[in-house]
């Protein structure tokens, strides 16, 4: 289904492609010394050190991708409407791929469906919800 450390990889290439412009325009920018008013370089480096910190993070979600393995089928009990869902971590969810939403953990969505069992139902934003089946992501 979905390859979630395929996915952490990309945003990691990204990342880094995003850390070397941000080297680049802090390093070609005036420094103090030349320019008392231009803060270009102090906001690239701000961007540069919070790029490094995204990849760290990104890094490290790497050796957790195997706690991320749960697709969960949901019905929507008013319209029988259906649609799957995939609970990623954090700052991963927000786009669909091969039909599967990725669901990132903080979401109200996806904290009511942790721990839930198929036949389970809730109701968040005005939808009532039944989870219809629960798979592995293989």
């Amino acid at each position: 289904m979905i390859d979630l450390k395929q996915k952490i990889e990309k945003e990691i290439r990204s990342a880094e492609k995003q850390i070397k412009q941000a080297a680049m325009e802090r390093d070609e920018s005036a420094t103090s010394m030349e320019s008392q008013h231009d803060q270009t370089r102090q906001i690239a480096n701000q961007l540069y050190n919070s790029l490094l910190e995204e990849k760290k993070r990104l890094v490290e979600l790497l050796g957790e991708v195997a706690k991320y393995h749960l697709v969960y089928t949901m019905l929507n009990t008013v319209d029988g409407s259906t649609r799957k869902y995939f609970i990623v971590p954090n700052g991963l969810g927000g786009t669909e791929e091969d039909g599967v939403t990725l669901l990132s953990e903080k979401t109200p969505m996806a904290k009511n469906l942790l721990g839930k069992v198929a036949g389970s139902e809730f109701e968040i934003n005005d939808q009532k919800l039944r989870v219809k089946k629960i798979e592995e992501n293989v």
